[in-house]
């Protein structure tokens, strides 16, 4: 086919992702789709995929897209006449020990949230259901009727038909080569073959992707591994529709296939493999048999299924994969290049994802934002260090097996680390800090002390860092405690035009004076929550924003991406110019007034205030803000002072109670407080007025920010959900997320965030109910509520505020 001078939209990579992106857009009416593929469909990675059908997940979008291939693929075949090869065999998940079984459990649990039919089983029922498996190694396991396989090179093919029959062209043996970027905008595609413009593009080029974007400078931080299966030879016992097994325990998959059995492995040590080796045509390629480092996998599916020591192997398959560093897909919009969409980085699951991402995108292209919340996703989440090739390559050697590992609560990575420590670092390690790490950043999480070994030991009940955190938390609510928070992301938005963008950015009143702080949300058109965030007005044209690391990038995307284009404004990241030392606590104004001559009374400096003042023998910032629910300061100073200031802080506040505090505590404390985080207690899938967090939308200014008319329109029809507060009624249970809330037996939300309370003395929660105006309180107050934690329901206590300080006479003391 001759390639056409313009398209629409040209998507550049004809695997089962590209072709599903192709298919949705057609089917939203976009019919000027080209795909190019430099070989043939398939050619790439999809082609050897194993073709697993899964639909259960940890996150509601996760599931929701997954449930989506279910259907999909089982109506693609009436639509298109193409045969998709999906089988709705059933899977089971197994458990060889008991806390194993424990994490499927809450998945199964899950299951209830979001309409997936699961169920927990015996050994015994799991012998009856897959008779192969020698169930004496078994503790038990779950069962999805709904799960399968499909066959993806049909699937694709069928994806194909789809789009060719909704416009779309489908060019193959063209070789993508570079973008048209005019003035940071997509303009068209470069090929061997010649350049076609366009007013989009999508790359879907998996494994591939990470070279290509580098002809514009942009950052796509994935890297292949070497990804095994073998097949065996056919046996009489092997019947048809077995149901697919996964074995977390033994890191393996087996599918029956044809009368034989597949089974792949997701290591927990892997092969990272560098794309140079690879020759120029790898199409349909293979990397040859690793006997060496399948044995242990292989020797782990023959202690399942005995059968398979008698078997031979009748194909060893060792292909390339892509993954990413924290396991999260790659989607969005370019940062630096507006309409270039990336769609790639599945991690081993872009089969059953294609159906769901591919409709996704699609919509996130046609109405230029995305319609559910794909922020966990999103390319602009990256800081761009993630680039870094020995970076990817040791942190990929682990985050396969991350697959199938076990999903413990806290779980961190132990690769690729260090890459970024705060100035105190050191420092916090002679006092037995414990890292975890979040955006590169080496952050401290607790304390060890009184004898616990500083490392984690992981548990479903409580870990063994419980007993310190207690005592971090504790200090912040009677005394006083210290937190390093330098690894908080720092950015000045200053210029001429600063206030007036930001009044049409955020949802908060931005103009106040110098000197003031302000919490804003930052919404999409729908008026989803984007950011959560404070800023600072240091001066008529300049403000600080303060958000956390893991969203600063993100953030920072979402501000240079709404400026105008005539605006003056300039965007600065000054991260790693300032240190911060939080100090939180009712004896924090005591230790400030040690260590400073500033007055730090509420008259001269209130709430959400923020002066300079001298500090030991360093001048400084300080800011009247908490995220404990407590009096306290943050202070931000340039990073070659904060070690001095540190030392006198510790020395200082000694007699005070003053104890050093990590990231868990600070997460019991908000949660105690109902302080919401972003990512999880609001998501741009939930507003502002759902959140309760209507105080800080301004309806009063008269700047029509982003999100404004969808809140007005909510506000005057009423919202349907609404953030609520729960509290177990048992001490002994830790709650964690995303478990189901019962109200008189009946399912009426999920969990979003949870923690251990240690001043309410057991864990509490939030999550979003069913809203009406018409006693709320009342229908919490007087409801039977529980919370179901691995299939056991605990009685809960709900309430309309949070438990601790609601009328906040702790933080305004």
């Amino acid at each position: 086919m001759t390639l056409p001078s313009h398209a629409q939209v040209v998507v550049v990579g004809g695997g089962i992702i590209g072709t599903s992106v192709a298919y949705h857009l057609t089917k939203l009416g976009w019919r000027d789709v080209v795909i190019l593929e430099r070989g043939q469909l398939t050619c790439g990675t999809t082609w050897h995929a194993a073709g697993l059908v899964g639909q259960l997940r940890s996150s509601h979008t996760g599931t929701e897209l997954c449930r989506y291939a279910v259907q999909l693929f089982n109506e693609l075949k009436e639509e298109t006449g193409q045969e998709t090869g999906f089988r709705r065999t059933g899977s089971l998940a197994l458990a060889r020990t008991p806390e194993r079984l424990t994490a499927i459990a809450r998945l199964v649990t899950l299951g209830s949230c979001y309409n997936v039919e699961a169920h927990m089983v015996s050994p015994e029922e799991i012998g009856r259901r897959h008779p192969l498996i020698d169930t004496k190694r078994l503790v038990g396991g779950a069962y999805i009727p709904g799960d399968g396989s499909t066959n993806p090179v049909d699937t694709t093919q069928a994806l194909a038909k789809g789009a060719r029959q909704g416009g779309a062209k489908i060019i193959e043996g063209v070789t993508v080569t570079g973008f048209n970027v005019e003035n940071g905008v997509i303009r068209g595609i470069i090929t061997d073959n010649g350049k076609i413009s366009c007013e989009k593009a999508v790359l879907c080029a998996g494994a591939w992707s990470r070279e290509l974007a580098k002809s514009v400078d942009l950052k796509v931080p994935l890297y292949a591994a070497e990804h095994m299966y073998v097949v065996t030879e056919g046996h009489k016992a092997i019947t048809p529709n077995l149901p697919v097994l996964r074995d977390g325990d033994g890191f393996v998959y087996v599918k029956e296939d044809a009368g034989k059995l597949l089974v792949g492995t997701f290591e927990p040590v892997a092969k990272p493999l560098p794309m140079s080796k690879l020759p120029t045509n790898f199409f349909f390629g293979e990397l040859g048999p690793d006997w060496d480092h399948f044995e242990k996998s292989l020797l782990n599916a023959v202690e399942l299924i005995p059968l398979l020591g008698s078997l031979g192997i009748r194909h060893f398959l060792n292909g390339p994969e892509s993954f990413t560093p924290d396991n999260g897909f790659i989607l969005g919009e370019a940062p630096n290049v507006a309409k270039l969409y990336v769609a790639t980085g599945f991690n081993s699951q872009g089969i059953v994802m294609s159906a769901g991402m591919g409709r996704a995108m699609a919509e996130w292209i046609v109405q230029g934002e995305p319609t559910v919340d794909l922020s966990s996703f999103d390319i602009s989440r990256f800081s761009g260090f993630e680039i870094n090739e020995r970076y990817l390559h040791d942190r990929i050697s682990e985050t396969v097996g991350r697959l199938q590992q076990m999903p413990w609560p806290n779980r961190q990575f132990e690769s690729a680390r260090p890459v970024r420590e705060t100035p105190l670092h050191s420092r916090l390690q002679k006092f037995g800090a414990v890292f975890g790490s979040g955006a590169g950043w080496e952050r401290a999480n607790w304390y060890a002390r009184d004898g616990v070994k500083p490392e984690y030991e992981y548990s479903y009940a409580r870990q063994n860092w419980f007993g310190c955190v207690g005592g971090e938390h504790r200090a912040a609510r009677d005394d006083v405690a210290l937190f390093d928070m330098s690894h908080f992301g720092k950015t000045f938005i200053e210029g001429p035009d600063a206030e007036v963008e930001l009044q049409r950015i955020c949802a908060n009143d931005m103009s106040v004076e110098p000197g003031n702080l302000v919490y804003t949300q930052m919404l999409n058109t729908r008026g989803g929550i984007v950011a959560d965030l404070t800023f600072t007005r240091i001066s008529e044209n300049r403000y600080m924003m303060v958000t956390s690391s893991g969203a600063q990038s993100r953030d920072i995307n979402w501000i240079r991406r709404n400026l105008r284009p005539d605006s003056r404004v300039v965007v600065t990241d000054v991260t790693s110019g300032f240190a911060v030392l939080s100090v939180m606590g009712p004896k924090s104004r005591e230790l400030m007034r040690r260590v400073s001559p500033a007055d730090f009374s509420n008259d001269a400096f209130p709430f959400r205030s923020s002066k300079e003042i001298e500090i030991g023998y360093a001048i400084a910032t300080a800011q009247r803000v908490t995220y404990v629910g407590e009096l306290g300061w943050e202070i931000y100073l340039p990073t070659e002072f904060v070690g001095p200031v540190f030392d006198l802080l510790i020395k200082e506040g000694e007699d005070l109670g003053l104890r050093l505090a990590g990231g868990h505590a600070l997460e019991s404390l908000r949660i105690e407080k109902g302080y919401r985080s972003f990512g999880h207690d609001i998501t741009p899938a939930d507003t502002p007025l759902e959140a309760g967090l209507g105080f800080a939308v301004a309806f009063r200014k008269q700047a029509d920010f982003t999100g404004r008319k969808a809140l007005e329109k909510q506000k005057a029809e009423g919202v349907q959900q609404r953030l609520a507060f729960f509290r177990l009624v048992d001490s002994d249970p830790i709650l964690l997320h995303d478990e189901p809330i019962y109200r008189g037996g009946v399912y009426v939300g999920r969990t979003t965030s949870a923690a251990f309370g240690y001043t309410v003395g057991s864990s509490i929660a939030m999550g979003y109910v069913p809203y009406s105006p018409d006693d709320w309180a009342g229908w919490l107050g007087n409801g039977q509520f529980e919370i179901d934690l691995a299939g056991v329901r605990h009685a809960a206590i709900a309430s309309p505020r949070p438990f601790y300080d609601p009328d906040n006479g702790r933080i305004k003391g």
